[in-house]
């Protein structure tokens, strides 16, 4: 059970500190510009939160487990269900929002599937060396 705490421990860390740079940051201005109109002000912290501690949980669950056999294995199960998440949502408001753009769409995948293979390294990581000790 530990080793799953640290993973998931890891991926918590990963997915916040990545997300908070990429939105605050790297792309705040580019969000701001496609669908400026629908941005809330301010945030809502509960469905932020719901997303942010149930997403690496999901990582775990669906992507490194059973565990994979390397660090590329995990990378590339964890990449897969970040663009399968981040697609269901974005090809969905592409479909029925009419401010959803096919370029804010294909940013957010790309963003979710880097987001997503950048977590589970970090908890394919963290659970191999805490196995080890």
């Amino acid at each position: 059970m530990k080793i799953w705490l640290t993973g998931y421990g890891a991926a918590l860390v990963a997915i916040g500190l990545l997300d908070a740079l990429w939105l605050g940051f790297i792309a705040r201005d580019f969000y701001r510009g496609e669908i400026g109109e629908l941005m809330v002000d301010p945030i809502r912290w509960v469905p932020a939160a719901v997303f942010y501690f149930g997403f690496p949980a999901g990582l775990l669950a669906l992507a490194l487990t059973p565990k994979p056999a390397s660090l590329g294995s995990a990378t590339l199960r964890s990449a897969g269900l970040g663009l399968l998440a981040y697609g269901v949502y974005d090809m969905s408001n592409l479909a029925t929002l009419q401010a959803w753009t096919l370029k804010l769409a294909l940013v957010d995948m790309a963003w979710g599937t880097v987001l997503a293979a950048s977590a589970g390294v970090a908890a394919f990581s963290a659970m191999r060396w805490m196995a080890a000790r």
